[in-house]
């Protein structure tokens, strides 16, 4: 007789383009077989909707505390009643905090049962936020043997590092980072739970990527070097910065072109800074795009200089497509990518990126030393999928360790 498979519930805020959902998506279409699994997402939203296995049960919030998953402007389709509570909400906590408002929603939901495993997949937002809630409904309202939560960001640096979100990591049985970056830097602002913190790493569709890139891929002009970053346009991103390294690098007579993919609140802010520098011939702004990878295939570099990141999808995502990487050091840079061998990892600041980018203007001839490089690596989820198994075990966090540095 075959054994049960253990039955595990991940909760979600809602099914949007953004690294942590696309994230989420790999892992249930990589582990759909092994268990049985509950989704539940505060809103049934987003493009990957249509991405989660058809074996998977999925079960949306209660209206009320579907605005947690939902912008205010979305909020309007709920009704004016719903507008109206996410906009008391919203204020609420940016006057205070969004602890309250979190609370009050969740006494909107049933609660769950039934399952070995609840997992939280999104990870507490700024309290100035009306964002996040999973762990919170975790932790209050589901009935599960263990609870466990993912952290997808520097803890100690993403603006939720607080007297209160301390406290609700406290209560989780196991804590998933989606690094060694990441578990070091939960681990360093919380110590005391550093014996129940795990690295799982983020699981990615190497296949997906290959074949989309390989749709109408974008063709760029060989008189330049191509450099292309995928970015949510914030201030994080450093993207104002990264305007005036590459002005300056056209000033100085290189020949480059800079394509930046995504969208966001500094949009119009860097066209402005485009504009007066005069070089709207050489930076590029494509906005979100339905296929980004068609802008990687064929590009130079790839370029990401944030002030911080956890462990970016789009690390793999452009090493799988064989495309040399400049990035800024932050947690898990240079876990992700082998400075000298995949690419460039280089201290945060204007002179320091700016010189990595000009050494290889100079000798061009290294991103095809960086792009051999990664066409020798077999790129595969079997790592990120022992982690995972593993969290699902009772084992001790010394195997664990051990397993993830098996690398």
């Amino acid at each position: 007789m075959s054994k049960a498979k253990k039955k595990i519930l991940i909760v979600n805020n809602n099914l949007a383009t953004g690294g942590v959902q696309r994230a989420f998506i790999n892992l249930l279409q990589q582990i759909e077989k092994k268990y049985d699994i509950t989704v539940f997402v505060f809103s049934k939203t987003g493009d990957y909707v249509n991405k989660i296995p058809s074996s998977v049960k999925v079960l949306e919030a209660s209206s009320y505390l579907r605005v947690l998953g939902l912008s205010q402007r979305h909020t309007m389709k709920l009704g004016f009643k719903h507008y109206i509570i996410r906009f008391l909400c919203g204020v609420y906590t940016k006057i205070f905090s969004n602890h309250l408002p979190i609370a009050f929603l969740l006494t909107t939901e049933k609660r769950l049962s039934g399952f070995d495993v609840a997992i939280s997949f999104c990870h507490s937002a700024e309290e100035k936020a009306l964002y996040g809630g999973c762990n919170e409904f975790v932790l209050k309202r589901v009935d599960a043997k263990q609870k466990i939560t993912f952290v997808h960001c520097d803890f100690l640096n993403y603006g939720g590092n607080t007297i209160k979100n301390r406290k609700i990591y406290r209560q989780f049985d196991k804590i998933a980072a989606v690094s060694e970056g990441c578990k070091r830097s939960i681990i360093q602002a919380i110590p005391d739970v550093s014996e129940k913190v795990h690295c799982v790493y983020n699981c990615h569709n190497f296949s997906e990527y290959r074949k989309y890139a390989r749709k109408d891929p974008k063709n760029y002009s060989k008189e330049s070097i191509n450099i292309v970053t995928i970015a949510r346009l914030s201030p994080e991103k450093n993207l104002l910065k990264g305007i005036r390294i590459i002005s300056q690098l056209i000033k100085d007579g290189y020949s480059i072109c800079w394509h930046i993919v995504g969208d966001g609140a500094q949009k119009n802010e860097l066209t402005k800074e485009i504009a007066n520098y005069g070089v709207q011939n050489y930076i590029n702004l494509h906005g979100n795009q339905e296929n980004p990878y068609k802008y990687l295939l064929n590009a130079d570099l790839f370029l990401l200089i944030s002030l911080h990141e956890a462990a970016p999808m789009v690390f793999m995502e452009a090493k799988s497509l064989h495309v040399p990487i400049i990035t800024t050091k932050t947690i898990s840079a240079t876990e992700l990518v082998r400075d000298g061998h995949e690419g460039i990892v280089c201290e945060n600041n204007e002179t320091a990126i700016y010189q990595a980018i000009k050494g290889i203007l100079q000798e061009p001839f290294f991103i095809e030393k960086y792009k051999q490089n990664l066409r020798s690596v077999s790129f595969t989820n079997e790592l990120a999928i022992k982690q995972f198994n593993q969290l699902m075990t009772n084992r001790s966090t010394e195997a664990c360790i051990e397993l993830s540095r098996a690398k």
